[in-house]
């Protein structure tokens, strides 16, 4: 009897710690997935910390993976492609997601920046840009964050265009005489606000909560759409789209170039060969 109670014992904790074992490692391994990775694009044009997930090739900064964190930018001048990835942040009020500052931090000036095909989930702030000029924000997706302009460098605005946002929106703070321009957009729950600053140009972009009728099938609202969010002035598309932008993703433009070319070849073939 005491034999067997042995045996049961010792078949009993292997099997105890395999069950914690299996209810914990999957926890260990989730909050390595979600340790915090901050990187910052020095200015010259060195990644610190060194990591394989943001490669880099002259002044184009590849992402090769998905990032629990930040990226600071101190460079001018360069891209930033996300390759379909994901920065993704804790919704924490002092932490932006891509947080364009330029080369001093004491003086903030950011210029000559393309941030493209990224998303970005998350943060108060999941593009900051401080002091920007020419910043282009082109064919993003922004979830549960917002894009934020600040102090303009009154040089030459910023663009926004192509990006789908998803209770996400874009803020121009304190930013007058840039002529900053958000066209083609896809808004679902989404918001354009300004404060202490000049209304940016707004045309062309799909909202989800726009009442208006398209009355000559133009594919236009008949009457403005007015943002949702008002600080300062009141923000209107004047040209509001009845439906979404079908999303058109970056890494199809170099196969369709391709075979636009082929097209033209073979068909000036078949011209030289038809007689005259």
């Amino acid at each position: 009897m005491v034999h067997m109670l042995g045996d049961k014992k010792a078949v009993f904790v292997p099997v105890l710690i395999l069950c914690f074992a299996v209810m914990f490692i999957p926890q260990i391994e989730m909050g390595k997935a979600q340790e915090q990775l901050n990187l910052t694009i020095k200015p010259d044009g060195s990644v610190e910390p060194d990591t394989d997930l943001l490669e880099r090739n002259g002044t184009i900064y590849t992402l090769k993976g998905d990032i629990f964190g930040t990226i600071m930018v101190q460079k001018n001048g360069i891209t930033i492609d996300g390759e379909g990835y994901t920065i993704e942040g804790g919704k924490e009020v002092s932490v932006r997601g891509v947080y364009l500052v330029g080369p001093d931090l004491s003086r903030p000036s950011c210029r000559d920046v393309l941030v493209t095909n990224l998303r970005i989930f998350n943060f108060y702030d999941g593009i900051f840009a401080v002091g920007s000029s020419n910043i282009s924000i082109i064919g993003n997706s922004l979830e549960n964050v917002g894009i934020h302009f600040l102090g303009g460098a009154n040089i030459t605005g910023n663009l926004v265009k192509h990006n789908n946002f998803t209770d996400a929106g874009v803020f121009i703070d304190y930013n007058k005489g840039g002529l900053d321009i958000i066209t083609e957009n896809n808004f679902i729950n989404g918001w354009v606000m300004v404060g202490l600053s000049d209304v940016p140009i707004v045309e062309r972009n799909y909202w989800s909560d726009y009442k208006g009728a398209d009355n000559d099938g133009d594919g236009t609202g008949d009457i403005p759409h007015t943002s949702s969010n008002i600080l300062d002035k009141e923000v209107q598309d004047n040209y509001p789209l009845m439906h979404p932008i079908p999303e058109f993703p970056s890494w199809t433009v170099l196969p369709l170039l391709i075979t636009l070319v082929l097209v033209a070849i073979i068909y000036r073939k078949k011209l030289r060969k038809t007689p005259i």
